[in-house]
């Protein structure tokens, strides 16, 4: 598991190859509780009562788009990679705050995850390599334990 704070997060404005929707009932609450987890608020679309959307971010290309309504239930499942986080202290302050969490848990592909569950129902995974299993992981791959069309990438 990794031990430095998260890089600084990237405020630019860029075409998203990737981001995530999330129906919320309270858009203050889940910018309070995501913040937890190292989102910040990017921007803000106003409306006539209010926002209309929240932009959060964690690191590039790890976009939220939250709009206020009525959510369904498990509607929504992401990973991101958590970069240098640790994920012990960040599943702490999310359990602080009273959020459900699971986690950290390490997986049978070599990573360990923290899996948050807001209170409308969506799921956040943040995500890191056991490093120190990363050679472990090289073989398992190379040995046959992932089948697939796929390449090693040799310098990882």
């Amino acid at each position: 598991m990794t031990k430095e704070p998260t890089p600084a997060i990237d405020r630019s404005i860029y075409p998203m190859p990737m981001f995530v929707n999330l129906v919320v009932r309270d858009l203050e609450a889940t910018e309070r509780l995501y913040a937890l987890a190292g989102f910040v608020k990017l921007a803000t679309i106003p409306g006539p009562d209010g926002p209309v959307l929240l932009h959060l971010r964690r690191m590039r290309h790890q976009d939220l788009l939250v709009t206020q309504g009525e959510p369904t239930s498990g509607s929504a499942t992401t990973s991101f990679a958590s970069g240098e986080a640790d994920l012990a202290a960040v599943a702490a302050a999310l359990r602080g705050a009273g959020a459900a969490v699971d986690g950290p848990t390490d997986t049978p592909w070599f990573t360990t995850d923290v899996r948050l569950t807001d209170p409308d129902g969506n799921t956040i995974v943040l995500t890191a390599p056991r490093m120190a299993d990363q050679e472990q992981a090289r073989a398992w791959v190379e040995g046959g334990g992932v089948e697939g069309d796929f390449v090693v990438d040799p310098t990882a």
